[in-house]
């Protein structure tokens, strides 16, 4: 897939979940996209000169549309959220590698908090494939992509630490229930690294093996940096890898937590 920068139209910018927005961009011959890729966003503003990274949350080849799904946690991703329809952005993409599912696979696709926003576009991806979807965020005010995802996926099943939408509790605890009613070929996940904690015992209980797609901060997006070195073990020697170039979806076992 050919990594190009590109001229991106704001096509809407709008508030989903408390300091949640969505953001659709038209990218003129929008190449083709693995679920777990992400785009790397200019700010129009001379302070911002590195550029934001955001999943893509979901995409539509024939519409040449592009959807990202973002928090507004600080001063980059307010002017982000200020940013009208009908403006132009640098977007480069598509950016890191993805989930391929083996055709026919059953999968289970798993979202915590904001990591949820990887998840439509492995499904969009994947046709070939069968999805359920389970989100957890910490209460209702969070919650985001339910909708879409019902639209792509057999099942989603919502959980909050409190209670206050779906079902109480933790994301892997519904997800452990799921596995032993279940089979599946794989899960696949983003979320905090304390979700991946979980998640590893919840995969090892049930002999699934496990993917996850790392969230770090990045300077280039491209490898060149190092900013984004994560710890992982391979061949039973521990060494360094990039999320951004090396990933960001690696084998749960590989990764250092």
């Amino acid at each position: 897939m050919a990594l190009k920068d590109y001229a991106a139209q704001v096509l809407s910018n709008r508030p989903v979940a408390q300091d949640i927005y969505e953001m659709t961009l038209r990218v003129p011959e929008l190449p083709q996209i693995a679920g777990a890729q992400f785009v790397n966003i200019l700010l129009p503003t001379r302070e911002h000169v590195l550029r934001r990274p955001f999943c893509i949350c979901d995409c539509d080849r024939d519409a040449e549309t592009v959807t990202v799904c973002y928090a507004v946690v600080g001063a980059g991703t307010r002017i982000l959220s200020e940013i009208p329809s009908g403006q132009t952005l640098r977007a480069m993409l598509p950016l890191g590698n993805g989930y391929a599912p083996a055709a026919g696979s059953r999968i289970a696709l798993v979202g915590g908090g904001m990591g949820s926003a990887v998840l439509p576009a492995v499904a969009r991806c994947n046709p070939q494939c069968a999805f359920d979807a389970w989100i957890g965020f910490s209460d209702a005010s969070k919650v985001v992509l339910e909708e879409r995802l019902r639209s792509l996926c057999d099942s989603v099943t919502v959980t909050t630490d409190n209670g206050s939408a779906g079902r109480r509790g933790f994301v892997t605890d519904a997800l452990d229930e799921a596995l032993s009613n279940a089979r599946y070929d794989a899960v696949f996940a983003c979320g905090p690294e304390i979700m991946y904690r979980s998640l590893a015992k919840v995969a090892a209980r049930h002999g699934v093996p496990a993917y996850v797609s790392l969230e770090q901060r990045m300077g280039c997006g491209i490898g060149a940096c190092l900013v984004c070195n994560c710890k992982v073990k391979r061949n039973g020697e521990q060494g360094y890898a990039r999320v951004c170039k090396d990933g960001p979806v690696f084998a749960l076992e590989e990764i250092v937590l």
